[in-house]
């Protein structure tokens, strides 16, 4: 198993270099879990900095931003 450190700094499984579909599809899935855990870390800080700022609606904007990502991302799964 090769990994690689993305772009935010975490590590994750390089998956193109799997040899079978079933290899590299876990190799993602085990990148997801890993991205989803790094996401819920980065929401708590991202709270954290919103309750200092109550009054700033850029905390607010960016989950906007996020949950739509995360919607398209739930619909384009659930399309197959």
């Amino acid at each position: 198993m090769i990994t690689f450190q993305n772009a935010s700094g975490l590590e994750l499984i390089d998956a193109d270099q799997e040899s079978t579909a079933l290899e590299t599809y876990q190799a993602r899935q085990a990148n997801i879990s890993i991205l989803l855990a790094a996401l819920n870390d980065r929401l708590a800080v991202h709270s954290h900095k919103a309750a200092s700022k109550p009054r700033h609606w850029g905390y607010a904007g960016d989950l906007g931003s996020v949950q739509e990502e995360l919607e398209r991302i739930v619909a384009m799964l659930s399309s197959e």
